[in-house]
């Protein structure tokens, strides 16, 4: 019984990380890593935002791991783009090379509203007083896929 256990559990694995592959269809090297950041990035975004909608009972804790999650990530993100990084499946546009300032400073204060979301979090009572905050990250977000990302 043990053994079908565990075999069960290994194709599980196997499963799970075909999966994780085949969402990024294809995505390879730096474009694989910044899609993975992204992916980080939008499930703590989400896990966040099911608080304020009250879909989840608020978690000071989670919501601050959640937000330097995020703040982990745009600290990097000029590193995640080095120029010409555009191999498919990436969403990434040309432009972001030609205004590298611009979308380099989105990224740097992504990264500040993350942090600012992350120490509000400290003092929040409900989901409800961090939604200053969360509305600057996810402010920060819109402005970099309006201008930098293919549209869906």
């Amino acid at each position: 019984m043990r053994f079908i256990n565990r075999a069960f559990a290994g194709a599980a694995v196997i499963a799970a990380l075909s999966g994780i592959a085949l969402a990024h269809d294809g995505a390879t090297g730096m474009v694989m890593q910044r899609m993975e950041a992204m992916k980080e990035i939008s499930a703590s975004m989400k896990a966040i935002g099911a608080m304020v909608k009250g879909e989840k009972e608020f978690n000071a804790a989670e919501v601050e791991s959640s937000a330097l999650v995020i703040a982990g990530h745009s600290k990097h993100i000029g590193h995640m783009f080095p120029e010409g990084s555009l191999d498919k499946p990436t969403e990434a546009l040309p432009v972001i090379w030609t205004r590298w300032d611009d979308f380099t400073r989105i990224g740097k204060e992504m990264e500040m509203s993350a942090l600012a979301l992350a120490e509000a979090s400290k003092t929040a009572a409900t989901a409800q007083d961090i939604v200053p905050q969360l509305g600057a990250v996810g402010q920060t977000c819109k402005s970099c896929h309006q201008d930098f990302r293919q549209a869906k």
